[in-house]
């Protein structure tokens, strides 16, 4: 199971419900080894939520998705775990 860590460096649960809560009312970042979640302001009423992934032998790609697809974007996090 691999390690999950908040922008703080504390670990966080591997389970969707635990990765929401840390996106939405934590530090808005969970991180693990070759795929990161992040919460992107795009303005000032609309927020995206960013799937950065590295496999490391191509440039990162990022996902974007509007926080009412936040399942979306958890269902990609957790495939490329």
């Amino acid at each position: 199971m691999p390690q999950l860590f908040n922008k703080d460096g504390l670990p966080v649960k591997n389970n969707p419900k635990a990765i929401q809560d840390e996106l939405v009312r934590g530090t808005g970042f969970v991180i693990a080894e070759k795929v990161s979640a992040f919460i992107q302001n795009a303005s000032l009423h609309e927020k995206h939520v960013v799937i950065s992934i590295d496999n490391g032998t191509e440039p990162p790609t990022e996902n974007k998705f509007i926080i009412g697809r936040l399942k979306e974007a958890l269902d990609l996090f957790q495939q490329q775990l």
